[in-house]
């Protein structure tokens, strides 16, 4: 196929495991690169989206605090400050650099306080939680440019972390199996409630974007035995809500994931993101392996591209793409996000390299 599609087309067509005009494309970003690649060469106007075509655009993000939108300040220096936020988490976060926060506290420890919290949470009205006109906007806007428009937000595990923290959230899963169930439950629910609040304003999707940090560089945090009997049933509610509207679900996890990628197949989820090549995950070995029971995105590596080594990113993008992209399945994306260390005319060349390896003429 070699007729000009839309980006919309393109992704349906890549889940599908079936061949467009080229791969579908989208990429994320450090908060400083794009500002540092206006002082190295992009136009003070340019959209980087735009300019590459990317073919994904999100929106509907989600807030699943006790108080949505609290953020009190505790502790600042010259480089950094500590804030209380409305999960009753007590965060440490530079204050000129990306990163993720140090975790310094968190209040919630008890059943007791769970259940203060978790009333807190559900007390909160839906639309108080997500920002409906900007989202309209954005699906105007996917629409304008024929893109694929999806719903962006977290899954049970990664906002219970968010509560309890994850060595917190382990001793809770390990001793009260009631009590973990009832936290994955809790944030699946209001998640529903939340999409049902954006349906009934009008908001429409063409699928799902949805993240939890499930895995570190060696495997999932959590055994597969306890992944099915605590978190995957809020899995299988937050992904049905896009399942009875025959929507597919992309599911973002860094790290090494393969021991329970099976059950998240079970639990309905069609494509997987971003595949960090630095924790093993290799679509070479993972599309052969699951066939059309998947698809497939990222996994172009980030170590890679921060050398800035011409010769090294085209090797990675030459093994990789044509291998990823034969028979459908795959959306081109990096492993991770673009940090401000790749260099602008670095990214110039990989997107050439993606137009070159990722066409299907």
């Amino acid at each position: 196929m070699t007729e000009q599609l839309t980006g919309r087309e393109r992704v349906n067509l890549a889940l599908n495991h079936q061949e467009a005009d080229r791969i579908p494309r989208a990429e994320s970003f450090w908060p400083e690169t794009i500002p540092i690649w206006h002082q190295q060469g992009l136009g003070p106007n340019e959209d980087v989206a735009d300019l590459f075509g990317y073919d994904i655009l999100g929106a509907g993000w989600i807030s699943h605090e006790a108080r949505p939108g609290f953020l009190q300040t505790i502790e600042e220096t010259a480089d950094w400050w500590s804030r209380l936020d409305g999960n009753g988490a007590i965060l440490r976060y530079w204050k000129h650099k990306s990163g993720t926060p140090e975790h310094v506290d968190f209040t919630v420890r008890t059943r007791d306080q769970w259940e203060d919290h978790k009333a807190q949470m559900l007390a909160q009205p839906p639309g108080s939680r997500v920002d409906v006109l900007s989202a309209l906007r954005r699906m105007y806007e996917a629409q304008a440019k024929g893109r694929w428009f999806c719903w962006t937000g977290v899954e049970a595990y990664e906002t219970a972390k968010d509560v309890f923290g994850h060595l917190g959230l382990s001793y809770i899963m390990a001793d009260d199996v009631a009590w973990a169930k009832d936290i994955f439950d809790t944030e699946a629910e209001l998640a529903c409630a939340v999409l049902d609040h954006l349906e009934q304003s009008g908001v429409r999707f063409d699928g799902a974007w949805i993240y939890g940090d499930i895995a570190f560089n060696h495997a999932p945090f959590f055994s597969p035995k306890m992944y099915r009997a605590l978190i995957k049933p809020a899995h299988i509610r937050q992904i049905a809500w896009f399942k009875a509207r025959g929507l597919p679900v992309i599911y973002h996890t860094d790290g090494d994931f393969r021991l329970i990628l099976p059950d998240l197949l079970e639990a309905g989820v069609d494509c997987f993101q971003p595949l960090e090549a630095k924790a093993h995950m290799d679509l070479r070995e993972l599309k052969p392996q699951y066939g059309a029971r998947a698809s497939w995105m990222g996994n172009i590596d980030v170590t890679v591209l921060l050398t800035n080594d011409r010769a090294r990113i085209e090797a990675e993008v030459a093994a990789k793409l044509p291998v990823a992209k034969a028979g459908g399945g795959y959306i081109y994306h990096s492993d991770h996000s673009i940090a401000p260390g790749v260099h602008w005319e670095t990214y110039q060349f990989l997107m050439e390299l993606v137009d070159r390896y990722g066409s299907y003429a």
